[in-house]
Protein backbone atom coordinates (compact mmCIF):
# COMPACT_ATOMS: atom_id res chain seq x y z
CA UNK A 1 0.00 0.00 0.00
CA UNK A 2 1.36 3.29 -1.14
CA UNK A 3 0.05 6.58 0.81
CA UNK A 4 -0.08 10.27 -1.09
CA UNK A 5 2.22 12.18 0.81
CA UNK A 6 1.54 15.13 -1.37
CA UNK A 7 0.69 18.13 0.72
CA UNK A 8 -2.29 19.19 -1.38
CA UNK A 9 -4.55 21.20 1.30
CA UNK A 10 -2.24 21.35 4.09
CA UNK A 11 -2.60 24.18 6.37
CA UNK A 12 -0.69 25.27 9.53
CA UNK A 13 -2.02 27.93 11.49
CA UNK A 14 0.27 29.68 14.74
CA UNK A 15 -2.51 31.76 16.83
CA UNK A 16 -0.38 34.50 17.61
CA UNK A 17 -2.50 35.07 20.63
CA UNK A 18 -1.49 32.20 22.24
CA UNK A 19 2.06 31.90 20.97
CA UNK A 20 4.38 32.78 22.94
CA UNK A 21 7.69 32.84 20.91
CA UNK A 22 9.78 30.37 22.08
CA UNK A 23 10.43 29.18 18.80
CA UNK A 24 10.06 25.46 19.62
CA UNK A 25 8.49 24.55 16.59
CA UNK A 26 10.92 25.92 14.65
CA UNK A 27 13.51 23.58 16.48
CA UNK A 28 11.55 20.58 16.56
CA UNK A 29 10.40 20.67 13.22
CA UNK A 30 12.95 18.20 10.64
CA UNK A 31 12.24 20.99 7.71
CA UNK A 32 13.01 24.07 9.48
CA UNK A 33 16.50 25.30 9.95
CA UNK A 34 19.18 25.03 7.69
CA UNK A 35 16.90 23.77 4.33
CA UNK A 36 16.37 25.54 1.29
CA UNK A 37 12.64 26.21 1.88
CA UNK A 38 12.37 25.63 5.83
CA UNK A 39 8.31 25.31 7.08
CA UNK A 40 9.17 27.70 9.64
CA UNK A 41 11.14 30.92 10.29
CA UNK A 42 11.58 33.42 12.57
CA UNK A 43 10.04 36.99 11.14
CA UNK A 44 10.87 40.38 12.05
CA UNK A 45 8.78 40.55 15.14
CA UNK A 46 10.39 37.61 16.67
CA UNK A 47 7.44 34.98 16.56
CA UNK A 48 7.32 32.01 14.41
CA UNK A 49 5.74 32.24 10.71
CA UNK A 50 5.00 30.06 8.53
CA UNK A 51 7.14 30.01 5.07
CA UNK A 52 6.53 27.14 3.11
CA UNK A 53 3.16 24.87 4.09
CA UNK A 54 4.55 22.67 1.12
CA UNK A 55 7.50 22.00 3.12
CA UNK A 56 5.71 20.12 5.96
CA UNK A 57 5.75 16.31 5.65
CA UNK A 58 3.11 16.13 8.71
CA UNK A 59 4.97 14.76 11.22
CA UNK A 60 3.24 16.87 13.92
CA UNK A 61 5.98 17.47 15.42
CA UNK A 62 5.69 21.53 15.82
CA UNK A 63 2.08 20.87 16.84
CA UNK A 64 2.36 18.10 19.73
CA UNK A 65 5.81 19.75 21.21
CA UNK A 66 3.83 23.38 21.23
CA UNK A 67 3.65 24.07 24.65
CA UNK A 68 1.31 26.63 24.56
CA UNK A 69 -0.92 25.06 22.12
CA UNK A 70 -0.89 27.49 19.34
CA UNK A 71 -0.05 25.38 16.91
CA UNK A 72 -2.68 23.28 14.33
CA UNK A 73 -1.97 21.39 11.40
CA UNK A 74 -4.96 20.88 8.81
CA UNK A 75 -4.41 18.33 5.92
CA UNK A 76 -6.76 15.82 4.36
CA UNK A 77 -6.47 12.51 6.74
CA UNK A 78 -5.88 14.07 10.14
CA UNK A 79 -9.45 14.73 10.90
CA UNK A 80 -10.36 12.02 12.45
CA UNK A 81 -7.06 11.66 15.04
CA UNK A 82 -7.12 11.61 18.93
CA UNK A 83 -4.09 14.35 19.30
CA UNK A 84 -1.28 14.95 17.32
CA UNK A 85 1.16 13.25 19.68
CA UNK A 86 -0.70 9.80 18.83
CA UNK A 87 -0.73 10.67 15.22
CA UNK A 88 3.03 11.22 15.75
CA UNK A 89 3.55 7.93 17.36
CA UNK A 90 1.93 6.28 14.63
CA UNK A 91 3.89 7.94 12.12
CA UNK A 92 6.99 6.79 13.83
CA UNK A 93 6.03 3.11 14.12
CA UNK A 94 5.23 3.15 10.72
CA UNK A 95 8.72 4.62 9.43
CA UNK A 96 10.63 1.92 11.98
CA UNK A 97 8.88 -1.06 10.11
Amino acid sequence: MVEDLENRGTLIRIDLERCMGCLECMDTCPQSGNTEFPVYEKGEDGFPRVANHDSCIRCLSCEAGCRAEAISIEAPGLKDRATAADMRAQLKCRTMF
